[in-house]
């Protein structure tokens, strides 16, 4: 038998620890190098690139709105003093840029014989922008001032600047509300939410015994009539649909006291003011004609029965709350409750055990009511009183030119506002939970909300109240959009500690014979040294 000699062994053994090397050097390659990146990437959640650092520095610049006043009086040096001291008393306002200007007396003005031609005259010579407001100097004015429905106010001679600047805060910029949007001090009160885009406006008629009172009113064309037009006129911050609806054998679940009276009936019935939030427990469950996913705005008119009417809202103190012949009462933001009483000869004829009458709900008294209701829903009118400021009655149905354009501005602020707040805390919870997906289309909402809310601040500070309401609104509308993304919760109960748990019993048996090689590797490197020292 022929014999290996101990050199061919030994190269033979060579070879074999390359091909032992080469295979280990693979594995590695294809485990380590391979392997490891692909799983990394594969398991790496996806996260579009935000402005985080921008959105939180948000804050560092205030929200600031620039105003034009314009003043006018009959003598020139009197309307530089009102101005140089408004300015003063604006000078440090951390939320207003007032500009006050002197409007030039010109020879039309003399052909003015009241306040409200004069007015004319000045809004056709010096016309005004969405925001402007113009005060006019008129002697013979009883009251120290008087805002009328444009964007303007009537000043008697002796008004001064104090006068002026209370009318400024209290009305026109309605500074009081503004600085709760903006304040971070809850120890100020409740804040009001911010304006929805969308609104759904029902008008529910209550008739909970048709048999016996055949109430007859043709409640869609009112609404047309009425609320519609007025709704379209706020359209530039919320969009509202309108729908009406009769409900029968829909009783209200309250005690109504029996009060004796003068009347031709000889009673009425007394609703007390602390029930009349069970009165709208008792009656939202049969008001939903449809799913929506819109807020509603609901709209109640209630028509009592003969046997329980007339029947009226009375407080604690056993007083009377009827107001103008109409009781109602508003619930914000649920919405509002009127009571239409039968006209007293239907309720007589039931009394005297008559057949029942026919009649028709009054129209005009009910929608009159309902569209104070709704401005006051709506936050649109100024409650505020001060002494010596007086308001003009409304003789249309779209609300004042100064109120709505007041309660654009506050809306715009506090679109700004809460969506600011909102991208900061979207950015604080994704950067505290990585395992967050944030996909294209929530990137997108963000970045959009974001360079919105800047555009916004800069249409403030440069007089374009539309534009400004228009971008805050979009801002506001893609913050809630990319805050409420389902695709935020993808993963949010697949967090990192639970990925490691299920892929390291995957991967730690691949690991061992890597780890086993690297020792391998290691042995033959030291038996080479130590055969190339011999």
């Amino acid at each position: 038998m022929e014999e290996t000699s101990p050199v061919k062994a030994k190269r033979k053994d060579k070879v074999e620890d390359q091909y032992r090397i080469a295979a280990t050097i693979a594995f590695i390659v294809v485990i380590v190098v391979i392997g490891v990146p692909m799983w990394w990437k594969t398991t790496t959640v996806y996260r579009v690139q935000l402005p985080s650092s921008a959105i939180l520095r948000l804050s560092d610049v205030p929200i600031k709105a620039a105003v034009q006043v314009a003043i006018y009086t009959h003598q020139a040096d009197r309307a530089q003093l009102l101005i140089s001291e408004l300015r003063t008393a604006f000078k440090s306002s951390e939320i207003w840029n007032v500009e006050f200007s002197q409007l030039p007396t010109f020879a039309r003005a003399a052909e003015a014989h009241t306040p409200a031609a004069l007015e004319k005259l000045l809004l056709q010579e010096y016309p005004q922008n969405e925001g402007d407001f113009m005060i006019i100097e008129w002697p013979k004015l009883q009251e120290e001032l008087l805002l009328t429905t444009e964007r303007s106010a009537l000043m008697r001679s002796d008004c001064t600047s104090s006068k002026l600047t209370q009318l400024l805060h209290s009305k026109i910029l309605q500074t009081h509300r503004v600085s709760q949007t903006l304040s971070t001090d809850e120890r100020l009160g409740e804040k009001s939410e911010a304006p929805q885009p969308a609104y759904d406006v029902v008008v529910s008629v209550l008739n909970p015994k048709p048999r016996l009172t055949h109430a007859k009113w043709n409640v869609g064309l009112a609404a047309q009539t009425y609320l519609e037009p007025f709704l379209a006129q706020l359209s530039d911050i919320s969009n509202y649909t309108v729908r009406t609806q009769w409900k029968y054998r829909v009783a209200i679940e309250a005690d109504q006291r029996q009060i004796r009276d003068d009347s031709k009936l000889g009673r009425h019935y007394a609703l007390q003011e602390s029930a009349l939030p069970h009165l709208l427990t008792s009656i939202a469950q049969n008001l939903s004609g449809s799913i929506t996913d819109r807020p509603v705005i609901n709209l109640v008119v209630y028509i009592p029965p003969c046997n329980l009417a007339p029947l009226h809202i009375y407080n604690t103190e056993n007083e009377m709350l009827t107001s103008n012949g109409v009781d109602a009462f508003i619930s914000p933001p649920w919405g509002a409750f009127i009571i239409a009483n039968p006209p007293e000869h239907v309720c007589l004829a039931y009394m005297q055990n008559e057949a029942p009458v026919e009649y028709y709900v009054n129209t005009n008294d009910n929608m009159q009511v309902m569209l104070d209701q709704l401005h006051k829903l709506l936050d649109i009118s100024s409650d505020m009183e001060v002494q010596g400021i007086k308001t003009v009655d409304i003789e249309q149905l779209s609300p004042r030119r100064w109120e709505y354009e007041a309660y654009m501005r506050r809306s715009a602020i506090r679109h700004i506002a809460t969506a600011t707040n909102t991208l900061q805390s979207l950015i604080k919870l994704l950067d505290e939970i990585s395992y967050i997906v944030i996909d294209d289309k929530v990137g997108n909402a963000i970045k959009n909300s974001y360079e919105d809310i800047l555009a916004a601040k800069t249409a403030l500070l440069e007089h374009r109240l539309v534009a400004a309401s228009t971008l805050a609104k979009s801002s506001f509308v893609a913050s809630e959009r990319g805050f409420f993304d389902a695709s935020l919760l993808a993963q949010l109960y697949f967090p990192d500690e639970q990925k490691y748990a299920i892929y390291i019993p995957l991967f730690l048996p691949v690991m061992v014979p890597v780890l086993s090689s690297f020792n391998m590797l290691r042995k033959l490197h030291e038996r080479w040294r130590k055969e190339k020292q011999h």
